[in-house]
């Protein structure tokens, strides 16, 4: 079987997105738990595709029960790698009104939300100005980035809340419109290791036109201006595409505990450097080296049983056991 990367040698198109909004940045989800102590290689990621040492990131700790932990440890972290790194501070609707706050938006190469409670970022800034200046700053170029629940807010279909489970059921999940930067995804983080391929599968089913994005922890995608995505990091990140499905009984189901039947669906497993044109909706496998847009899969975090090491202080652990 030949490893040639099927969308190497395609001929160029314009997708619609990039021929609606031709200078939007990428966005960049990150499924949780990214390496902060080591390489950091998904933080330095975002700090290399928004400018390097000329970036400024406006850092919105608001899905967080722990702000004024997190702000300054992402500060210290993307500092540390030559970037200018502000926290906006949204603590109500009214901030998202406010001329400074707006400025710092404005004038941001990227913006990044941090991990906790989703339901926290749309109440406090879906419908205010805020919301409209992250807009107009990725259409106009910015990247904007998510951890954790900061991935699955920048999707037009969240999902709010839900439970762990492996068949799709209506009671899986609860979804709410997130920030609308992409319409034709629907994010979930934490995938493998919060068992949450169950919420995935119910989404997809009640939205059969809408990519299920599942991420690993200390794992992204990236997605380009032109539709397509790179996986990035040290795990995996599923795919449920919907588009095929022969047949679903979600919506006819007795209870709402019941499970659904989902036939025809669609799925894929990618690892660093795989890719997934959302146009065609079709995967792709890594070029060889010497062509290969990404970096180097960075390594996997390993701990030996007979050598634990210890956990690091509060102020250097992200509290994500809110992302929902």
């Amino acid at each position: 079987m030949s490893s040639k990367d099927p969308n190497a040698d395609s001929p160029a198109s314009i997708s619609p997105a990039l021929a609606t909004h031709p200078n939007r940045g990428p966005l960049i989800a990150i499924g949780g738990a990214e390496d902060k102590l080591g390489d950091r290689a998904i933080l330095r990621l975002v700090v290399e595709r928004a400018g390097g040492k000329n970036a400024k990131i406006a850092i919105f700790p608001t899905a967080s029960s722990i702000p004024n932990e997190m702000a300054p440890l992402y500060e210290k972290i993307f500092r540390s790698f030559g970037a200018a790194a502000e926290t906006v501070w949204v603590d109500s609707r009214s901030d998202g009104e406010d001329p400074k706050k707006l400025a710092q938006v404005k004038d941001a190469t990227a913006i990044f939300f941090t991990g906790g409670a989703q339901g926290r970022i749309v109440t406090l800034i879906g419908g205010t100005p805020m919301a409209q200046a992250v807009r107009r700053a990725y259409r106009a170029g910015a990247v904007v980035a998510g951890t954790s629940a900061g991935a699955s807010v920048i999707c037009d279909h969240m999902i709010a809340q839900g439970r762990k489970a492996y068949a799709p059921r209506r009671r899986n999940i609860t979804m709410a419109p997130g920030l609308g930067l992409t319409k034709r995804l629907v994010i979930d983080q934490h995938f493998a290791q919060r068992h949450r391929i169950g919420r995935l599968f119910t989404a997809v089913a009640l939205n059969p036109f809408l990519l299920g994005v599942g991420i690993d922890e200390d794992t992204a995608i990236i997605l380009e201006p032109t539709n397509l995505i790179h996986v990035f990091g040290a795990g995996t990140v599923t795919v449920i595409d919907g588009a095929k499905i022969l047949y679903t009984d979600i919506h006819e189901t007795s209870s709402e505990a019941e499970p659904a039947a989902l036939l025809g669906v669609q799925v894929h497993v990618l690892t660093h450097a795989c890719t997934f044109d959302i146009d065609a909706r079709k995967p792709g496998w890594p070029a060889p080296l010497a062509r290969q847009v990404l970096p180097p899969r960075p390594a996997r975090r390993r701990t030996r049983a007979a050598e634990p090491v210890p956990a690091p202080p509060p102020s250097q652990t992200e509290q994500e056991e809110e992302d929902t």
